[in-house]
C-alpha cells in the first residue's frame, strides 16, 4: 500500500518533521548518563556497579520507551579491568550489541551501540500521511510496540481510525535498516 519515507532515528538528529529519539547509528553516537552508584568524595574513578548499569541502557538506548528492552546482559566483566564492557540487549526481541564504557572520575558512562531503532510514533504519523495520501481519507494511526530495531521483516502492528469511527487493522513491516516500510490490511 506504500513505503514511509524513511523513518531511522538517531541521536539529537532532527530533521524531516519526524521526531529523533535514537541513540545510536552508523557511526555509533555516544551519549553519557550518571551512574546512580558514582562514590561520592573517594579518589579515583568510581566503582563499577554492573547491576546499576544494567538496569540504566534500556532508559539511554530508547528514553521514551524503555520498556522495549527486555533485558541487558554485560556477562561477568572484570572489575579491575579497564575499557569498555561488550554487552547484550533484547530490543523487542531482537539482541543487539552495546558497549559500555566504564565510569569517569564524574561517575558518567557512555553507552553505544550500531543500530538504529524506529519510533511507533512516527510510523503512525507516516501511514496516516500516506492513508490520506492515497485514499483522500484522514485516518487516525496508532502502532505498537514503542519501537523496533532498524530491520527489515520488523513489523508494526497498527489500528487506523476512520472518520466514521471504523477500525483498521494494519501492518507496517519495515523493509530495510533505512526505516522506510511497507503498509498492508492485516485480514484475518
Amino acid at each position: 500500500m506504500g513505503r514511509g519515507p524513511g523513518i531511522r532515528l538517531r541521536l539529537g538528529v532532527t530533521g524531516s518533521g519526524l521526531r529523533r529519539t535514537n541513540r545510536t547509528g552508523a557511526a555509533s553516537v555516544v551519549l553519557v548518563v550518571s551512574v546512580l552508584a558514582a562514590g561520592c568524595g573517594s579518589d579515583g574513578a568510581p566503582d563499577f556497579d554492573l547491576e546499576a548499569i544494567e538496569a540504566m541502557v534500556p532508559a539511554v538506548l530508547v528514553p521514551g520507551h524503555p520498556e522495549v528492552v527486555e533485558g541487558v546482559d554485560c556477562g561477568d566483566p572484570d572489575p579491575d579491568r579497564l575499557g569498555p564492557v561488550a554487552c547484550t540487549a533484547i530490543l523487542s526481541g531482537v539482541e543487539i550489541p552495546v558497549l559500555v564504557h566504564r565510569p569517569a572520575i564524574d561517575g558518567r558512562i557512555r553507552v553505544e551501540s550500531p543500530v538504529e531503532v524506529v519510533d511507533a510514533v512516527d510510523v503512525a504519523a507516516e501511514a496516516a500521511a500516506r492513508l490520506e495520501s492515497d485514499l483522500g481519507v484522514v485516518n487516525v494511526v496508532a502502532c505498537t510496540p514503542a519501537a523496533r530495531v532498524a530491520r527489515e521483516g520488523q513489523a508494526f502492528a497498527c489500528t487506523a481510525t476512520d472518520p466514521r469511527g471504523r477500525d483498521h487493522v494494519l501492518v507496517a513491516t519495515l523493509v530495510g535498516r533505512d526505516g522506510s516500510f511497507r503498509l498492508d490490511l492485516d485480514l484475518p
